[in-house]
């Protein structure tokens, strides 16, 4: 997911590390007592230490600027945007030593980028070492296709979002950004909106998910402004919808109280026992629902920053926890202790969006790296960390803005081409940007 509220280090694919920077410089972290949690205070650490960077950048500085950079990098190292602006500032600075050494960072997690995008560092790229680095990081980059194409809807201007799939009839179902819908595609074909477009009081559909205890569709509604007639009271919007794919009708409808700083319900998922889980990934929280229950149920706390996707254990006492900020978290939800799975040699888990279990592990869409990939993370039987990440697909011509998915047997359908980048925050579309009809790729969970 891409809501505006994501914070500066979402990595968008168009903005420049050293824009990045100003922009962080703008704004003053203050300061924040340590929470006990070793990835919290590392990452609240390093965002300190990245906005310094930011102030001193705008303040022509740039070896202090290189000096916080450095620091973020040293806090939350499988930060990718941390060793990539390190070395552009040391190209800035002809420091080449810490050129290759910031690269080498960045390419020891499993991560690349294109060293001719940034002047600096490309008029390195004929040292040895640095060609050597080059081909490493070229090749954490280069596309890996394996999906196909499993459903394409003929409006362009849709905005996809949330999907899910029934496993029992095979329908997908895509959730829209722009008109507050829901599009069912049927095995033979035909495609439908289930919600009338713009419906009163619904705003945008972030997640849709299907319920096969109960036939049910659940989705998340948000007051985005990039819905089509936008109102400012459509703000206040942040709801729970349960709906009856037949007819359309709400079931039922749990509303959040206003918040300061208003609601984003991302994802959501649905447990083995009914159970339903939602992410606000602005304040953030997770909320559970239980089977009959009458309200979200509030979970807070300190590893919780950008809230994503979420995938439910089989035996129902877990929930894993994508955070874009920290990572992969296990959320127990007997006790409600919350942990960081730890990342597997050579990778990050950060910047995962949409999840999913599968039998092999969490299939992920990792959008918050470059470039966006789809992800399998198996993870140890305690659930403490990641043992191996396996790239499944990173089909860049297609798959240019991957969001969230779902397992349909053993294979990983999810949506290819969402729309945030193309859009500024009040819906119109940029100038140049082009939209293209939204597309459902299936891949292979195992490789």
């Amino acid at each position: 997911m891409y809501p505006n509220q994501v914070n500066y280090l979402s990595m968008r694919h168009t903005i420049s590390p050293v824009a990045l920077l100003i922009c962080a410089g703008a704004a003053t972290l203050s300061a924040q007592k340590p929470s006990g949690f070793a990835a919290t205070d590392s990452a609240a650490a390093a965002r300190a230490a990245w906005s310094r960077a930011g102030n001193a950048l705008r303040q022509n500085d740039l070896a202090g600027a290189r000096k916080e950079v450095d620091r973020a990098a040293a806090a939350w190292p499988t930060q990718q945007t941390y060793p990539w602006t390190s070395a552009v500032l040391a190209s800035r600075a002809n420091d080449t030593t810490a050129v290759i050494s910031a690269l080498r960072r960045l390419a020891s997690i499993g991560l690349g980028r294109d060293i001719a995008s940034d002047t600096g560092i490309a008029r390195l790229a004929s040292r040895p070492e640095i060609a050597k680095l080059r081909a490493i990081l070229d090749a954490n980059r280069a596309p890996l296709a394996r999906s196909r194409r499993a459903a394409e809807l003929p409006d362009s201007s849709f905005w996809p979002e949330g999907m899910d799939v029934d496993a029992s009839t095979g329908r997908i179902y895509v959730a829209s950004i722009r008109f507050g819908t829901i599009a069912e595609f049927t095995p033979g074909g035909g495609v439908r909106e289930i919600l009338a477009r713009r419906g009163p009081n619904i705003g945008s559909l972030f997640g849709v998910r299907f319920n096969p205890r109960t036939g049910m569709l659940w989705a998340t509604a948000v007051g985005s402004p990039n819905a089509e007639g936008h109102q400012p009271a459509d703000s206040l919007i942040a709801a729970l919808l349960e709906i009856r794919p037949s007819d359309a009708k709400i079931m039922r409808r749990f509303d959040l109280p206003p918040a300061p700083g208003g609601h984003t319900l991302g994802d959501l998922a649905i447990g083995p026992n009914g159970d339903v889980f939602v992410t606000d990934s602005n304040e953030p929280v997770f909320y559970q629902l239980r089977p009959n229950g009458t309200q979200l149920e509030p979970l807070r706390h300190p590893l919780f920053h950008n809230l994503q996707g979420m995938a439910p254990s089989p035996d129902g006492r877990t929930v894993i926890v994508a955070d874009y900020s920290h990572g992969l978290l296990r959320v127990d939800l007997q006790t409600g202790t919350v942990a960081r799975l730890a990342d597997a040699p050579g990778s990050t888990s950060l910047g995962c969006d949409g999840i999913a279990w599968h039998a092999d592990g969490i299939v992920a869409v990792q959008n918050g790296v470059t470039p966006p990939r789809v992800m399998l993370f198996k993870i140890d039987k305690s659930q403490t960390r990641i043992t191996a990440a396996t790239v499944l697909d990173r089909n860049i011509a297609i798959a240019d803005e991957p969001t969230i998915g779902a397992v349909h047997g053993n294979d990983f359908l999810y949506v290819a081409n969402g729309q945030w980048d193309k859009h500024a925050d009040d819906g119109t579309v940029l100038k140049g940007a082009k939209l293209v009809p939204p597309l459902i790729l299936s891949v292979p969970i195992r490789p």
